[in-house]
């Protein structure tokens, strides 16, 4: 199996051999050449030209040069020939050593063993063996063609090579192929000799290049039994550099430790270090100057930054000794060209790096944090190696590292900060330090890390500063917050507003701190109202705009107060807090029907909030951002963005952006079909079980009831949408716009469960409060739904007041919903020439929002109007891959599955299995269509459908 893919991408070296066979059984000889550096594949290259030549009817002689035995003479020729000399038939021996071949008899006398090591006595002696070789090559190739196969020939003895040089140059009609493997960095005699060999006109040559990426991916479904991942295949190729050894070695080390080639693999593959490969360069380390071994230990601890200079520094080396090191390092093919310094292959880095003591190590990332430091690198760079670095008490260390964590955090790179915080609060020049603790902490807060709170609690304990004890209780209230610890964080608000009232210096978090404290009151149950009165400032415009909303409120008043909320020039706090007075107000547009104001409000405070370092008011613009998008029909987008204020690991507190994230979330993967990935990601982030009971997480319990009722879990969905709904009834929780996700899908559970007559009255309450409202969308919603409920022409008429509403809108996704259900009612009724155009219309704007669940219902409503082919929009229905896509492309450009598979780096059968593919979801049979079908140049009707007979 290992030679399998070892002598992937040899297809040329292989008809370089099976030339020199040819050559040979027709009576002439030949020299092959492959030249490449250890792990290339030479031995496993010979072994399949062994095979080959085999196969052919060739003798095969064959030989391995060992480092340890080129100071003995005739080693390697020895090895050749011995086996044929000593059968144990002398007869057979007389005849191969009988003419000249004679002369070369004394080499394989093995009565005076004393001799054997000796080298032959002058040119004449030697010029007399060298000859009498040659006669034996020509006796034993006298009854059939014969391979003389040498690998490792760089370390081959001198006298052996003198032969292959002597040998080359008399091969011609004598039947004998020669083939050699060798390495580039051999003795100078060694080389000398190779290239003497390679200067030969009858001497093919070929230089074994690394393997590439569609190798590699073929050498990874082979050994661990399935095709990989992409980001698998690119981090096995940068580990391996292509190396065919290196890479057997690296998957046999996956396949020890139960790695699939899945896309979470790729993370894992830099930080393997194979035992064959790393005994490997430990043996070459060893056999190095002790200066070189140094540098080597500090390449490997810079990284990218391992130029000459500050490997000098962190190895302790002069100049004259890092040139000398550098020398030696890649004359043992451990280092590669050019500078900065690199290791030949990047696995030799972690294996280097692992083998230092743990005291070496830490000399070397200090010398190393210091050299960077004063060549003026970025401070990230620096603080990097210095938390790799024990502990000790170093001033200059705390400080670097905690201007580090500044920098990271302007960078939105929050762990990161906690990560240097973390080991300067270590070092005992800290002491506990109150501004290291709460920088922490803050680090920590937008990290989403639970250990927050423990440090801002220590840090307010200690600090004295009256300004910034305001700020540490601002910055703990929102970890409490997040934590769903509310009267803890309602109490500490308090404090603080009685703070900033006795210190005029702390007026502004103070006042930052009484807009948290009314958004928290807000959210929490039990303390409706409790954020003072509104109607005065911006902030408490904003939230009046919420309370009318959630009351119920006309929603031209709502955006009235919002608008009004967001035309004054509101203070822009220096502190940085989660749901700000902008977001609240362009979130109250948005329900009222204004997205596009909403949308532009909430991206333009996403980007300023971010550029002033504001994480915290960044993250959450761009939650409530993706619910608009999501409200507009862009679900790709919306995915996206959600997904990216989900991505951080490790996190335990719950921040504002995270059940917004994760509502949206949701709803795009259900819209998608989707519903195990939905419920997947509930339960990675840790959101499937009991939620925070804060309208916060109302959305999400929402999503989360519509996930359950698409699984057919009727009866769970049910029980958790009464319990939400009684609850915002309670606590003032009502907006209208919070039916437009749910109801059809509620109502259909009643139906199945219920009966007809609970579904129709949900849906009457829910279309009287939508019309009391005003706004388009979920009153469009509520008629879509009622009218599916009521049929007729009743239901037919609300379907078409709900499409009236929404034509001059930007809500795509509720656009497409109503026309798929105007098209079936109009089909149940028998006009079906209505019923194509409306369902046709709503199947492609269905595929150009990617809201595949719906095309598919509207593909299969088109079929019962009586269509027999359909295409939805320009494109195909089911989208192509990117693989698919670029495969296609290229085929309808001309390409043969050849061509493409060499312009991808992919096999041929992988471009067959992608056209396959294409083929089918485009609805072709033969590549000449797939021009058409890419553009979308379909002959059919002008309603874009064939119809059947």
């Amino acid at each position: 199996m290992r030679q399998e893919f070892l002598i992937l991408e040899r297809d040329r070296e292989m008809d370089m051999v099976r030339a020199g066979v040819r050559q040979a059984r027709n009576g002439d000889g030949s020299v092959v050449l492959f030249e490449g550096s250890r792990g290339a594949g030479k031995t496993s290259l010979l072994t399949a030209a062994r095979q080959e030549a085999e196969k052919s009817g060739l003798r095969v002689l064959h030989a391995r040069a060992g480092e340890l035995e080129r100071g003995f003479a005739w080693v390697v020729v020895r090895q050749l020939f011995e086996h044929c000399l000593n059968t144990g038939d002398r007869t057979a021996h007389g005849d191969l050593l009988a003419g000249p071949a004679a002369l070369a008899g004394s080499i394989f006398d093995y009565a005076d063993p004393e001799r054997l090591s000796e080298p032959p006595a002058g040119d004449a002696g030697l010029y007399r063996l060298l000859h009498g070789l040659y006669w034996l090559c020509k006796n034993l190739s006298s009854t059939a063609p014969v391979m003389l196969l040498v690998d490792d020939a760089h370390h081959a003895d001198t006298a052996s090579l003198r032969f292959v040089d002597y040998l080359v140059n008399r091969l011609e009609g004598s039947g004998v192929l020669l083939v050699l493997a060798h390495a580039p960095d051999g003795p100078a005699p060694a080389q000398e000799l190779l290239l003497s060999v390679g200067r030969s006109p009858l001497a093919r040559q070929s230089v074994l290049d690394p393997l590439g990426p569609a190798a590699v991916r073929e050498a990874i479904t082979v050994r661990l039994g399935g095709m990989p991942h992409d980001d698998v295949t690119a981090a096995c190729l940068a580990a391996t550099d292509g190396n065919p050894l290196h890479l057997v070695e690296l998957l046999d080390e996956m396949r020890r430790r139960g790695i699939a080639p899945h896309q979470a693999a790729a993370d894992a593959v830099p930080g393997l270090t194979p035992v064959r490969i790393a005994k490997e360069v430990t043996r070459q380390l060893h056999r190095l100057p002790v200066s070189a071994r140094a540098l080597a230990d500090a390449v490997a601890v810079l990284g990218a930054d391992a130029d000459p200079g500050h490997c000098a520094a962190a190895a302790e080396l002069d100049n004259g000794d890092v040139l000398r090191a550098v020398d030696a390092l890649r004359e043992a093919d451990i280092l590669g060209t050019g500078v900065p310094y690199g290791f030949r292959r990047p696995v030799v880095q972690q294996i280097v790096y692992e083998q230092m003591s743990s005291e070496v190590r830490n000399a070397l990332h200090e010398r190393s944090a210091r050299s960077l430091h004063a060549a003026g690198a970025c401070l990230s760079t620096v603080a990097e190696h210095l938390c790799r670095t024990d502990p000790g008490r170093d001033p200059w260390t705390v400080q670097i590292l905690r201007a580090a964590a500044v920098e990271a955090m302007r960078r939105a790179e929050a762990a990161k900060a906690t990560r240097y915080l973390r080991r300067a609060l270590a070092d005992s020049a800290a002491e506990r330090d109150p501004w290291i603790l709460g920088q922490l902490g803050s680090a920590e807060l937008r990290a989403r890390q639970a250990s927050a709170i423990e440090h801002l609690r220590e840090a307010l304990r200690r600090m004295h500063d009256p300004v910034v004890r305001t700020r540490l209780r601002l910055e703990l209230g929102l970890a409490l917050t997040a934590s769903a610890q509310y009267e803890e964080a309602l109490a500490l608000l308090a404090k603080t507003d009685a703070a900033h009232r006795a210190d005029t210096a702390a007026e502004s978090v103070g006042q930052a701190a009484s807009s948290v404290a009314a958004v928290v009151a807000r959210i929490t149950p039990g303390h409706r109202g409790a954020g003072g009165p509104l109607g005065v400032t911006t902030v408490s415009r904003s939230h009046a705009a919420v309370e009318a909303l959630s009351r119920g409120c006309p929603s031209h008043r709502v955006a009235r107060l919002a608008a009004a909320a967001l035309a004054d020039a509101a203070p822009s706090f220096d502190e940085d807090t989660e749901l700000t007075d902008a977001v609240v107000a362009a979130w109250a547009l948005g329900q009222c029907g204004d997205a596009d104001t909403a949308e532009r409000v909430l991206r333009d405070t996403a980007h300023q909030a971010f550029d002033g370092g504001r994480l915290l008011a960044s993250a959450t613009a761009w939650g409530v951002l993706s619910w608009t998008l999501l409200d507009t029909g862009r679900l790709a987008e919306a995915e996206a963005a959600a997904r990216q204020l989900l991505r951080q690991e490790e996190c335990s507190l719950m921040l504002a952006c995270v059940p917004l994230a994760a509502t949206v979330l949701t709803h795009c993967l259900i819209e998608t079909g989707r519903l195990q990935e939905a419920e997947d990601c509930l339960l990675d982030n840790r959101l499937t079980g009991v939620l925070p009971p804060t309208a916060l997480f109302v959305p999400l319990r929402i999503a989360r009831v519509r996930l359950h009722l698409r699984q057919d879990r009727f009866e769970v969905g049910l029980r958790d949408l009464a319990d939400c709904r009684d609850q915002a009834g309670q606590e003032g929780w009502l907006y209208p716009s919070a039916s437009c996700e749910y109801l059809p899908d509620v109502t259909r559970a009643l139906s199945i469960t219920t009966g007809l007559r609970a579904a129709h009255k949900l849906a009457a309450d829910v279309t009287e409060r939508a019309r009391a409202f005003g706004a388009a969308r979920p009153l469009a919603a509520a008629l879509r739904t009622q009218g599916e409920i009521a049929g007729g022409d009743e239901g037919l008429e609300m379907l078409e007041d709900a499409a009236r509403l929404l034509a001059s809108t930007p809500y795509r996704l509720e656009q497409a919903r109503t026309l798929v259900a105007l098209g079936a009612a109009l089909r149940r009724q028998g006009r079906r020439a209505a019923a194509r155009r409306r369902l046709k219309a709503g199947m492609d704007l269905a595929h150009r929002i990617g809201a595949s669940v719906l095309e598919t219902s509207a593909s299969a409503e088109l079929r019962l109007a009586g269509v027999r082919q359909i295409r939805s929009g320009p494109q195909q229905r089911a989208p192509l891959t990117p693989a698919e896509e670029r495969v296609a492309h290229k085929a309808a450009a001309g390409l043969s599955n050849r061509e493409i598979s060499q312009a991808l780096f992919v096999t041929v059968k992988t471009v067959e299995w992608h056209l396959s593919q294409a083929y089918a979801k485009l609805g072709i049979a033969r590549r000449g269509e797939l021009s058409r079908a890419l553009t979308g140049d379909t002959p059919a009707h002008d309603d874009g459908i064939c119809r059947s007979a």
